[in-house]
């Protein structure tokens, strides 16, 4: 099968990792992916998508749609069609007008009205051939709405794209905060940078890394900057986007994040403390499903993370205090062990090829 994803832009963020992942698990199942999106000249998924064999359609644009890239996506000749339900709809839209394909829209948000309407409910409604969703609520949302479209709940296919490695011993204890650093995603983040002074006094060893790009970035690297002249050493640093973070992951010992990064984080083996906007606590074999919260989950709940800054701090100094090498090792790996089995690349894409071929 010819398979096409439509990207606003070959950026790093949420949707671009959710494409890259499942571009990489369909192809890898033996189909032709291509992925077609504006590029800008910054720092993109592009290379990794090259890697895992998916084509790279991309062009220079000042709207997620032009001429240029449905053109070529046209020549692509694809099957199947794969879009998100916001800004690369109508790129996607184009192209099926044009096109036999099928077209497969995934929400990785609430369902909500859009006023424009090559972007409106009503077009997604009519010219989707099928939905999908990683979320449970947002699952529920469509139910509601009685679209009579053929629905999916398929979880991200995370399990190829990253490397467990061995966990190392306590110290360095070397924190990897991993997520981006802007709007509601920074609470967590900003609440460790606001507090690493007094991890330092309580933790000698400790070496914190924050990787994630976004536009709050320039306050952290001034922050950071303001620490370690405080301390007289480079213990905190700001490594910004990076389009692949098995590195980062191998080199720490623990890390904090929300939402996709943490799926990555307990799938290389690391122990994670997980914090939503509404949500935060060390994952465990047990509270997987809190844990790891997808983007709708982030938006809905009862603890706010603004309101609790200085827990992410308190929690790693109490796990580094109480740090037991054998009993932190067998917690990580039955954590990971638990959520491999959810996240499987080569069963999701069996997931969507059988969703593919029930689609009328």
């Amino acid at each position: 099968m010819k398979i096409l994803f439509c990207s606003e832009g070959l950026l790093i963020d949420g949707v671009a990792s959710f494409n890259l992942y499942l571009s990489a698990a369909l192809r890898k199942a033996g189909n032709e992916v291509a992925i077609a999106g504006r590029w800008s000249g910054f720092k993109s998924f592009k290379s990794r998508h090259k890697e895992h064999g998916v084509n790279v359609i991309d062009g220079f644009s000042l709207t997620p749609i032009s001429r240029n890239l449905v053109s070529r996506s046209l020549d692509f000749d694809p099957d199947m069609i794969i879009t998100d339900a916001r800004r690369a709809f109508p790129l996607a839209l184009e192209i099926k007008k044009r096109s036999r394909a099928k077209l497969v829209t995934v929400f990785h948000d609430e369902i909500r009205d859009d006023p424009r309407k090559e972007r409106s409910l009503d077009t997604i409604i009519r010219f989707s051939d099928g939905w999908a969703t990683s979320e449970g609520p947002i699952l529920d949302q469509m139910k509601k709405l009685g679209t009579g479209l053929p629905l999916a709940l398929i979880h991200r296919p995370i399990t190829g794209m990253v490397h467990p490695t061995p966990l190392p011993p306590r110290d360095p204890f070397r924190v990897l905060s991993l997520g981006r650093l802007s709007g509601y995603k920074s609470p967590g983040h900003l609440s460790l940078l606001n507090h690493v002074g007094a991890l330092k006094k309580a933790i000698p060893s400790l070496e914190i890394t924050f990787v994630g790009g976004g536009d709050r970035t320039p306050l952290f690297r001034f922050k950071a900057l303001k620490e370690n002249l405080k301390a007289g050493s480079t213990y905190v640093r700001v490594a910004g986007s990076v389009t692949n973070p098995n590195d980062w992951l191998k080199w720490s010992t623990i890390v904090c994040a929300g939402a996709t990064s943490a799926a990555e984080a307990v799938l290389s083996n690391r122990p994670t403390i997980a914090f939503s906007g509404y949500w935060m606590g060390l994952i465990g074999p047990d509270n997987i499903e809190q844990g790891i919260s997808w983007h709708f989950g982030e938006r809905a709940g009862h603890f706010r993370m603004k309101h609790h800054l200085g827990i992410t701090s308190e929690t790693l100094i109490d796990i580094y205090s109480k740090w037991s090498q054998e009993e932190v090792e067998q917690n990580t790996r039955e954590t990971r062990m638990a959520l491999a089995k959810e996240f499987d690349s080569e069963e999701i894409a069996g997931q969507f090829m059988a969703f593919f071929a029930n689609l009328k």
